[in-house]
């Protein structure tokens, strides 16, 4: 899967993609574990944002069809209960790609984990994987703060006031996660390239 990754590495452009008109969506999952292949999702945030803030959100709970072990619901605070009844992945597959739309540049912390696990679920539908590019902030907030020794998004959020409602939940991380995209390109500002330069 990690082939099909199309993860941006040239941080010094990210002010100037920005500032390009380019359409971002922030994106968290949650999720019963961390293999894609064995794990599913259970639940899906999404936060569109261009240079002038927030556009549209996305954010529903997912029945992953597998019962949710202990560890999940301490870290997340949902339930069994809570996903019982809700729609399966392939239910809300269409909403979320429709909603996430293609040109969209996806930004998400630790962006290999969400997308490896949407991509995972896509495939059980024998759908094609996401075709977009992606930005990683865990990787952007290292490169922007090297010193900082500790890059976890609730841990950066701490350190720059970001507001955290509901740590955890997929479309406040998603939220979180794209306030940290501009803290990145506000701290890198001396090594983003100029504007006006092709």
């Amino acid at each position: 899967m990690k082939s099909h990754l199309h993860l941006m590495n040239d941080y010094r452009r990210m002010n100037r993609l920005l500032h390009s008109g380019a359409v971002f969506c922030a994106l968290d999952t949650e999720t019963t574990g961390l293999r894609p292949s064995e794990d599913r999702i259970i639940e899906i945030g999404a936060v569109k944002f261009d240079k002038s803030g927030i556009l549209d959100t996305f954010s529903t709970l997912v029945n992953p069809r597998v019962l949710i072990p202990p560890f999940c619901t301490e870290l997340t605070g949902i339930t069994n209960k809570m996903v019982f009844g809700q729609k399966e992945f392939c239910e809300i597959a269409g909403d979320f790609l429709d909603f996430l739309g293609e040109e969209t540049i996806i930004v998400a912390h630790n962006a290999q984990f969400d997308l490896r696990f949407v991509n995972a679920e896509l495939e059980r539908m024998k759908h094609e994987i996401l075709p977009n590019r992606a930005i990683d902030t865990l990787r952007f907030s290292r490169w922007t703060y090297p010193e900082n020794g500790h890059w976890t998004l609730q841990h950066l959020a701490k350190q720059f006031n970001i507001e955290v409602k509901a740590a955890h939940r997929a479309e406040d991380d998603a939220r979180v996660c794209m306030e940290l995209f501009f803290k990145c390109i506000e701290g890198s500002m001396e090594r983003q390239k100029p504007l006006e330069q092709p």
